[in-house]
C-alpha cells in the first residue's frame, strides 16, 4: 500500500547556506507502508519558496505562500491534476510592499539571534476555504491577518488586511507577529498573535472580511505558533508555544466563540538548558495522542491525551537526527510520522505504534532541501 505526502519549503540558496538548493517548488513523497520506506520524492509541480500550503479536497486546488522573483511575496492558487501528478499555478495576489517589516530571528547555522530586515514580506501561513471560496493567511512581520475572496473558479477578487498591535516581554515578541489562520469547525476563524501572546477569534461574513468575537491572552512570553485538534478532542485545543516551548491545552466554546485555560506542559525535557523554539503540532486521528517538535533540542514531544482530552501525558521525547525539525505529518492511517529537519537538508520517517502512540526510526537519510511542510495528502493525490 502507498501513502502520500507533500513536501513544500524554501527554493532559494539562502536556505542552504549559499550552496546550491535543488528544491524547485512542491513535491510527493511516496510511502510503501508495507516496507516502511519513502519509495521516491517527485516534483509535483514548481514554485518559488513554498513555504506553506494547504489544500481542498472537494476541488483539487492548493493554496501555497509564494513569492517572486526574489522581489515580492504573496499568496497563489494552483490547480492539482492527481492523474498527471502535475499542478498549475491559476491565481496569484502579490502583497502591498511599501510595509516589509523586520523581526529577530535566531540562525541555526551560527546558533546567534540576528534583526531580520527583509526586502519584502510574504505571509507566513495559508489556509483554503472551499466551501465559501476565501483563503486566509497570517503575515508575521508585517504584523497583520490577511483575508481573500475567491469567485467560483478560484481567482483573487477581494481582499482585507487587518493589522494587529501589540508586544510580549521577550525579544523576540517585539511586534504581534501574526503566525497562524485557520477556520475552527464551526467556521470561525482562529489567529495565534506570537509577538503578543494571544489567540483571535472571529466571525467570517460572506465577503471574507472579520469581526473579532474574542481575545484570549495566554501567560506571558509563551508566543502561540501553531493549533491542533480535531472531532475527537471535545472543543480542546492544543497550542503550540514557539517562545516558551510548550504544548498548552485550551478549551473553546462555540457557543460563545471564547477560549478559556486548562493547563500546559514542556515539549523541552527538565534541565535543558539550550536554545529550542518549538515549531510544529499535530494530533492523532483518533484524538488520543498530540505531536509537537522541538528545533534546537531537535526532537519530537509525545503527548498522550487524558481526562476526555481536558489534559495531557508526555510519554516520550524522541531525537529527529537532524537539525531544526519544522514540520510534520501523520500518515493516512497513522502508523508512521515523516519529519522534516530543515537545516540539515532531510526527512525521517518514524514507525507509530497507534496503540500506545510511541514511536521509533524507520528510516533515515532522505535527502531534502530546506523542507518546511509536510502534509499528508493520500486522498488529495488520489486520481
Amino acid at each position: 500500500m502507498e501513502d502520500k505526502f507533500l513536501l513544500g519549503g524554501y527554493t532559494a540558496d539562502s536556505y542552504t547556506e549559499g550552496k546550491h538548493n535543488n528544491s524547485e517548488g512542491i513535491y510527493t513523497a511516496t510511502l510503501n507502508t508495507d516496507t516502511g520506506k519513502i519509495t521516491s520524492i517527485d516534483l509535483l509541480a514548481k514554485a518559488e519558496n513554498p513555504a506553506f500550503f494547504n489544500f481542498s479536497l472537494k476541488d483539487h486546488k492548493l493554496a501555497l505562500v509564494m513569492t517572486k522573483d526574489d522581489k515580492t511575496g504573496g499568496v497563489g492558487i494552483m490547480d492539482i491534476d492527481p492523474r498527471a501528478g502535475k499542478g498549475k499555478l491559476i491565481a496569484e495576489d502579490m502583497l502591498d510592499q511599501s510595509v516589509k517589516g523586520s523581526y529577530e530571528a535566531y540562525n541555526y547555522f551560527d546558533q546567534l539571534y540576528y534583526w531580520n530586515d527583509l526586502k519584502y514580506t510574504v505571509p507566513s501561513y495559508v489556509y483554503l476555504d472551499d466551501k465559501r471560496k476565501m483563503v486566509f493567511a497570517a503575515n508575521y512581520n508585517t504584523n497583520a491577518i490577511l483575508t481573500w475572496k475567491l469567485d467560483d473558479n478560484y481567482q483573487f477578487v477581494d481582499s482585507h488586511r487587518y493589522p494587529i498591535a501589540g508586544r510580549g516581554p521577550k525579544a523576540v515578541q517585539d511586534a504581534a507577529h501574526i503566525h497562524y489562520t485557520r477556520l475552527l469547525p464551526d467556521g470561525r476563524l482562529i489567529v495565534c498573535s506570537l509577538g503578543h501572546d494571544r489567540l483571535l477569534v472571529y466571525d467570517v461574513n460572506d465577503d471574507a472580511s472579520l469581526k473579532k468575537v474574542y481575545e484570549y491572552e495566554t501567560e506571558p512570553g509563551f508566543g502561540p505558533r501553531q493549533l491542533a485538534f480535531n472531532k475527537n478532542t471535545n472543543n480542546y485545543i492544543y497550542v503550540l508555544n514557539e517562545v516558551g516551548s510548550r504544548t498548552a491545552v485550551v478549551h473553546y466554546d462555540p457557543a460563545t466563540g471564547h477560549i478559556d485555560r486548562i493547563a500546559s506542559y514542556s515539549n523541552i525535557p527538565e534541565g535543558y538548558a539550550g536554545h529550542n523554539q518549538s515549531a510544529g503540532i499535530r494530533v492523532s486521528s483518533d484524538g488520543k495522542f498530540v505531536y509537537s517538535s522541538n528545533r534546537g533540542h531537535d526532537s519530537l514531544a509525545v503527548y498522550k491525551v487524558i481526562d476526555n482530552g481536558k489534559h495531557l501525558e508526555k510519554i516520550q521525547t524522541i531525537k529527529t537526527g537532524g537539525v531544526s525539525p519544522r514540520d510534520f505529518d501523520l500518515s493516512k492511517n497513522g502508523d508512521y510520522l515523516l519529519c522534516a529537519n530543515q537545516m540539515s537538508h532531510s526527512l525521517v520517517l518514524f514507525k507509530r505504534d497507534t496503540e500506545n502512540g510511541y514511536l521509533t526510526v524507520a528510516q533515515t537519510g532522505i535527502k531534502h532541501d530546506a523542507c518546511v511542510r509536510v502534509l499528508e495528502a493520500t486522498d488529495f493525490l488520489a486520481s
